[in-house]
């Protein structure tokens, strides 16, 4: 009897500080599923950074279509539910991404739902802490990943991200610093004063 490959499925839209803190956890399920093709799911931003990395098989852009866009929904969920995914790991964890978990449902028995984990309602492996909203990202995605099966989520190695730069006229030693947050979130947001004493 034939191995049937199986096709996991990540789901992480951003943003971008998001995205790299999201890094590790790639890199875990990478390792857990080493047999397995894995795709993600994530926004045009990020496609060029998620192609780039050792940890994916396939990108899927999410255009986050609005309520209105009915045609583009139909589109996803159909994509969603014929591409065969046995598991999802939902790192977004957002309203959005728990609506995907409700459009997997299945065609017909011959293509069941996929395990599911995240926060969705029923989903197969739940990240029920009544406190992951107050975790930091890190830790709360650790716990999620535990709850999967994912025991090992070390830092993870980065060098992987590299472009040649010497159109900026940089020195050897330098530091980049990307400052901000959601424009809708301002608690979000570092005080300028912090800035200041990391750069001295």
């Amino acid at each position: 009897m034939s191995h049937i490959q199986k096709k996991i499925l990540v789901i992480k839209l951003g943003a971008l500080g998001d995205f790299i803190q999201a890094a590790s956890p790639f890199n875990s399920i990478r390792l857990h599923h080493r047999a397995e093709k894995i795709t993600l799911l994530t926004s045009p931003d990020f496609i060029d950074l998620a192609n780039a990395s050792p940890w994916f098989d396939h990108v899927k852009i999410d255009h986050k279509p609005n309520a209105l866009q009915i045609t583009k929904w139909l589109s996803l969920r159909k994509w969603m539910r014929s591409s065969g995914f046995t598991r999802v790991y939902d790192l977004q964890t957002s309203d959005r991404s728990n609506f995907y978990h409700k459009m997997m449902r299945p065609l017909n028995k011959l293509n069941p739902k996929p395990d599911w984990s995240g926060n969705a309602r029923d989903c197969s492996h739940p990240h029920n802490n009544i406190h992951r909203d107050s975790m930091h990202t890190i830790e709360r995605q650790k716990e999620q990943l535990h709850l999967a099966g994912i025991n090992n989520v070390p830092p993870v190695d980065l060098s992987w991200i590299n472009a040649d730069i010497r159109k900026f006229g940089l020195q050897n030693a330098f530091a980049l610093l990307v400052p901000g947050g959601a424009a809708h979130r301002p608690a979000k947001r570092w005080p300028g004063e912090y800035y200041r004493q990391l750069i001295q």
